[in-house]
């Protein structure tokens, strides 16, 4: 049998789409809407550029970096912390698949 494939190119997202898709995500967890302080999310849709993936990578390492430190609330110094981490220096390598493991 052969193999079907699809492809489609996303455009990136506009603010109100990414804010809508973020408080979604948050009211499925059972989050509210203000874990996300203003800052925070102003950063947060700037760096990801309309990217979803991004988006939701840089909100879970957010999550992350706010819970290490006891708070409720992702502020601008949360998202901060994982922008300057390594894999998020370049848009390009943090969309490239991972490499095998030997």
């Amino acid at each position: 049998m052969g193999r079907n494939t699809y492809s489609y190119t996303l455009e990136p997202l506009n603010d109100e789409d990414m804010l809508n898709y973020i408080r979604a995500e948050l009211n499925q967890a059972k989050m509210g809407i203000n874990t996300f302080d203003e800052g925070a999310l102003n950063v947060i849709m700037r760096s990801a550029e309309g990217n979803l993936r991004l988006c939701r990578n840089l909100c879970l390492g957010s999550l992350i970096e706010a819970a290490k430190e006891t708070q409720k609330t992702v502020t601008i110094t949360h998202v901060n912390q994982v922008l300057i981490q390594p894999h998020w220096r370049s848009y390009e390598d943090l969309l490239r698949p991972p490499t095998a493991q030997r």
